[in-house]
């Protein structure tokens, strides 16, 4: 077609915000947000499996087109069962920071999650088209294409009436590390988990590393960390390892410092936030694990004569401010922020289903952190505001 411009897999890699790794395959391109040598170190692929789902990635560029249009190919996970909740994959435009436009796709590779194992359903490949209207003034603009937050997505070439380059951005580096409930797979499309609302409010460049799930304190997580570029770093810990049921009070702290130390190898005087968990009714005295009956979560039934050490949401909190006051005096920038001024015990008719916030919820915390961050003189400093 005449005027059109193209770009191959390759060179859409470089167009990319907020993937930590690529992976290359036979056509395209796979953006993650883990390394992927982490996959070789994760039995289960769990981690591997979340790092995948493009939350917070997306396609910035700045350009005179008047139409973008990407060549895809996505791939959801989909559990089978009567109140299963299926996430659409929606990709958004953003222009000049103004949204632009949204296309909700359920084409491409389905992994059907069954009782029985695991069966792959073959999709096809989509084309996301937006016409976003010439520019006014004839000048380019900062145009973004946000991918799902809720699907893998292979990335194989673009297309436009303008070429497209590398938008320049002076913007502070944010990369934020935690679980579901900053993954946010019940959020309303890619802008809506509340780390990409805060990063917005706060003009912040965003590496979202939310696993949900999977935020156990993995040694290849903090080595992912530890190999980024980033300006401020904030860790959301606890209610993964509480769900899991995965260590006790003697392995959770020294796993904290252990993570924190080997992010210090790579950032030895970066802002790190430590932040505790929100508040999850069924574990603030009740320790894990977490069991699903189809509809909402509840804390396993356990003897709690056996339970001496295991985690509560309580104690996880009590403990990262200890980590956070022990290291003060060698590591003046780690700081300490209560998970439960992001949502507190008031606000549990938030949790849909008893662990996860809902929209409204994911916009309440997006709201007090973004406070907390302009108002608080420490994290004001952290975020350079």
């Amino acid at each position: 077609m005449a005027g059109e411009h193209t770009l191959d897999a390759e060179g859409l890699t470089g167009l990319l915000v907020g993937a930590v790794d690529v992976e290359p395959t036979p056509s395209g391109v796979i953006p993650l947000r883990l390394s992927r040598r982490s996959r070789a170190q994760e039995p289960t692929n769990a981690a591997m499996g979340v790092a995948s789902a493009a939350a917070g990635v997306h396609v910035r560029v700045l350009t005179g087109a008047s139409w973008i249009a990407l060549k895809v190919k996505i791939t959801r996970a989909l559990p089978e069962g009567p109140d299963s909740r299926e996430y659409p994959a929606s990709f958004v435009a953003v222009v000049d920071g103004e949204t632009a436009g949204r296309a909700d796709l359920d084409e491409g590779d389905v992994i059907r999650m069954r009782e029985d194992g695991i069966r792959l359903e073959a999709g096809d490949v989509s084309a996301v088209r937006f016409d976003l209207g010439r520019p006014r003034d004839g000048r380019a603009r900062t145009v973004e294409i946000w991918l799902p937050h809720t699907a893998q997505v292979e990335l194989y070439g673009a297309a436009s009436d303008a070429p497209l380059s590398p938008a320049p951005s002076s913007a502070t580096h944010w990369l934020h590390y935690g679980s579901s409930i900053s993954h946010c797979l019940e959020a309303d499309g890619p802008l809506g988990p509340w780390p990409q609302t805060a990063a917005r409010n706060l003009g912040l460049r965003l590496t979202n590393m939310g696993l949900a799930g999977n935020a156990m304190l993995d040694p290849f997580a903090a080595r992912t960390i530890r190999d980024v570029e980033a300006d401020v770093i904030s860790l959301k810990v606890g209610i993964n390892i509480v769900n899991g049921d995965t260590m006790r009070a003697r392995t959770f702290v020294p796993a904290v410092h252990g993570f924190l130390d080997t992010i210090r190898e790579g950032h030895p005087s970066t802002p790190i936030v430590l932040v505790s968990a929100i508040a999850c009714p069924i574990h603030e005295d009740t320790p894990g694990p977490t069991v699903h009956d189809g509809v909402r979560f509840r804390a396993a039934r356990r003897s709690l004569d056996l339970d001496t050490g295991a985690l509560t949401l309580a104690m996880t909190r009590r403990l990262l401010e200890q980590v956070a006051a022990e290291r003060a005096a060698t590591d003046p920038r780690l700081h300490f922020l209560d998970g439960l001024e992001l949502l507190g015990p008031s606000d549990a008719e938030r949790l849909y289903d008893d662990l996860h916030p809902d929209q409204k919820g994911y916009d309440l915390m997006a709201e007090r952190f973004t406070a907390l961050v302009r108002e608080r003189a420490d994290l004001a400093t952290a975020f350079r505001l």
